[in-house]
């Protein structure tokens, strides 16, 4: 069973195409700054993204997703809903 992180889609996340994720997931994920892939619905829909750890400065991994992310965040949930993301590998997260 992948590591699961349960994310709150605030104002940020919501309108911007990227997110967080935390310290009790972080070690499951590469710390190569660089490309990641995005799965997300049930579909498993690719969204091309990429991983930065420089972005925060505790140096949990941010991952960017632009506006095809932020559309699909729009076109799926509201603002404020949590969804659940499942790291994959180090170099994926599934979000449905």
């Amino acid at each position: 069973m992948p590591p699961k992180y349960k994310l709150i889609l605030g104002n940020t996340y919501y309108s911007k195409g990227y997110f967080n994720l935390g310290v009790d997931v972080e070690r499951h994920l590469t710390y190569d700054e660089g490309p990641f892939t995005i799965l997300v619905g049930d579909e498993q829909r690719q969204i091309a993204g990429r991983i930065s750890r420089e972005a925060n400065e505790n140096g949990t991994p941010r991952i960017y997703g632009g506006a095809e992310l932020r559309d699909w965040f729009q076109e799926n949930f509201r603002k404020g809903q949590q969804v659940n993301v499942s790291i994959m590998s180090p170099n994926q997260v599934w979000i449905k």
